[in-house]
């Protein structure tokens, strides 16, 4: 039986969602997007997030490309084309993270993994994983609480090509997120989750 493509224009809180579990298949390329292309992205979205005198729900939606996955009746997800924004928005909610209060940040996990649970015997569930070869690297840097706090103290000259991007990205939306008010940041990440838009093919 053929292959079945469907494709569907998702906003972010339903991509980082229970719907899918992204896996960066071994044979992709490792991380590559630098400061250059994650400082851009950035900027595009706060261009585009509008400002606190109307409803988020009101901005215009922000389209984000498309991302191409190998993908069965489960939430198991193979991405085939679109790893360099996931990872790069995976980066962006975690850097944020670390500046918002308790009860956001606590929201805000919920984007990056389903959070172990003792009582069911579950552990943690990454909505991404990277290549084998950075999976446990993204995990405690990145996913995890207060892996970001982690990434300042490297030493960057013994990192992967990959990792030090990671870092490197992580570092720098953190410090663009200083810059911002509480209500900025606030902002932001409402209009990244609930107003931006992936073509999930």
């Amino acid at each position: 039986m053929p292959a079945k493509i469907q494709a569907s224009e998702q906003p972010l809180q339903r991509v980082f969602s229970t719907d899918f579990d992204f896996s960066i298949p071994l044979y992709q390329r490792p991380y590559a997007w630098t400061k250059k292309e994650a400082g851009e992205l950035l900027g595009d979205l706060v261009d585009n997030m509008g400002d606190a005198t109307s409803a988020v729900e009101e901005t215009n939606p922000y389209f984000l490309g498309s991302i191409v996955l190998v993908k069965g009746d489960t939430s198991d997800s193979d991405v085939v084309d679109g790893q360099q924004r996931l990872t790069t928005l995976t980066i962006l909610f975690a850097a944020l993270r670390t500046l918002l209060t308790p009860v956001e940040a606590s929201g805000l996990t919920t984007l990056l993994c389903e959070t172990a649970n003792p009582i069911l015997g579950t552990t943690n569930r990454y909505r991404l994983t990277m290549r084998q070869q950075d999976a446990d690297f993204f995990q405690k840097h990145v996913q995890d609480v207060g892996g970001i706090q982690k990434l300042e103290g490297l030493n960057a000259a013994g990192l992967t090509d990959s990792r030090k991007n990671i870092r490197e990205n992580a570092l720098l939306f953190v410090r663009e997120g200083e810059r911002m008010s509480p209500e900025q940041r606030f902002r932001l990440l409402q209009f990244v989750a609930r107003r931006c838009y992936l073509v999930v093919v």
